[in-house]
């Protein structure tokens, strides 16, 4: 991933010196584990792929589960017999042996690719720097043998000065692909293989679960203002009104508790009105999703940010697409107001060819946003419930472009 979204600056990223430690610690993960666990016969991959699941996570975002199975059965042959019947245990082995080859293969690597022009660009800059310098080679030439260089040409050096360099960088690009292909196939020994579909299955799951607490969440808050607030005053209007027919039967004046039940009513609407503020937006009651979105980039300059909309949509998407849009971009927004330090933001919104609208809010902030806040978890979640997806582009620095795409046909 980090190869097809920043081909050019992928050396600005962490990807290729985690890959680097990776490939690198491979031989000493081989040495260690030939020495040591041999003598346990099959069972010599268990330990193994602990440490290279561990390791993974150097080089994969998604967590390597632990395949094994949780021993039923008290003692250590109920275990070890349960091991010995577990495929992953003889997968773990393969990976074992197969991590030998791969050792001696990630040494040559590191030495030819890496270690090799690093001596070329350093011996060659030293050279350069003494000629450019006008000192003697010859003064400071260490071993007598070597060759006096104060004859060669200083373009001589500077060529290979530059040639170590460029070497260096295209061998951070092959150590970067050389540690994917060892990742895919270390997860596919040592863990259970991620497909595709079960990995769009899992975070659905795990979206699915947040949106179901959320929604727990939010009818007990309903629950609460409901019995805090609205009951209070309809509670306290019913007493109004029973003392209001005792007086009215008495032949009292009865104008002040009309007026306080007027009060009191009109403050229980006013609580009904904020708690169900939020539920269905009021945008989307009175206008379509358009406009909804152009009134949302007008409260974003009337908050102080210059905001430029683009908006092609029609008039009659599913109802679920439109709040879910709705809702999210408001909380792009809102995030952009808060947290980015932003002084203009850009939106969106178009319906393309294959029935799928895209909407993307790009600004001009100090940029750093990720998943880590509840609120980009929380677009995503809704987003995913619809069967679409979210694209964060957020480099330190800014900018930030984000991009929600939902699969969607006209109803």
């Amino acid at each position: 991933m980090a190869l097809r979204r920043h081909p050019l600056s992928l050396l600005a990223t962490s990807w290729p010196w985690r890959s680097l430690a990776y490939v690198a610690t491979t031989p000493v993960v081989a040495v260690l584990w030939a020495s040591t666990c041999w003598p346990l016969l099959v069972l010599a991959g268990v330990p193994l792929g602990h440490v290279e699941r561990w390791r993974l996570r150097w080089v994969d975002r998604r967590r390597a589960e632990d395949p094994h199975e949780r021993s039923g059965s008290p003692g250590l042959r109920g275990w070890i017999r349960l091991r010995v019947n577990e495929r992953v245990t003889w997968t773990e082995l393969l990976h074992g042996v197969l991590l030998v080859p791969l050792s001696l293969l990630s040494f040559v690597l590191v030495c030819v690719v890496l270690l090799v022009p690093v001596m070329i660009f350093v011996s060659s800059g030293a050279l350069l720097a003494i000629r450019v310098l006008g000192i003697d080679s010859a003064a400071v030439t260490a071993v007598p043998d070597l060759p006096n260089t104060s004859n060669e040409s200083l373009l001589s050096h500077l060529g290979l000065a530059v040639l170590g360099l460029l070497i260096l960088v295209l061998g951070m690009y092959l150590v970067t692909l050389v540690a994917e292909g060892q990742r895919h196939l270390t997860r596919s020994l040592v863990s259970e293989p991620v497909t595709p579909f079960a990995e769009k299955l899992d975070d659905l799951a795990r979206s699915r679960a947040r949106l179901t607490s959320s929604f727990d969440d939010e009818r007990r808050r309903i629950e609460r203002d409901l019995h805090d607030g609205a009951q209070q005053q309809l509670t306290a209007l019913v007493l109004t009104l029973g003392t209001l027919r005792y007086q009215y039967d008495r032949g009292d004046d009865i104008a002040p508790l009309i007026d306080q039940a007027r009060t009191t009513a009109q403050r229980a609407v006013e609580e009904l009105r904020d708690i169900v503020h939020g539920i269905y937006p009021a945008a989307l009651r009175e206008h379509d999703l358009a406009d909804a979105l152009h009134d949302l980039a007008s409260r974003a300059e009337l908050a102080g940010l210059g905001a430029t909309t683009r908006i092609d949509l029609p008039q009659d998407l599913p109802a679920d697409v439109e709040v879910g849009l709705y809702f999210a971009a408001n909380e792009l927004f809102t995030n952009v107001a808060k947290h980015s330090g932003a002084g203009t933001v850009q939106l969106s919104a178009q319906q393309l060819f294959d029935d799928r609208v895209v909407l993307t809010v790009h600004d001009d902030g100090r940029g750093g946003a990720h998943l880590g806040g509840s609120g980009l978890v929380g677009v995503v979640d809704r987003i995913e419930t619809l069967g679409g997806q979210v694209t964060i582009e957020s480099p330190v620095g800014g900018p930030t472009h984000i991009t929600l795409e939902v699969p969607c046909a006209s109803s």
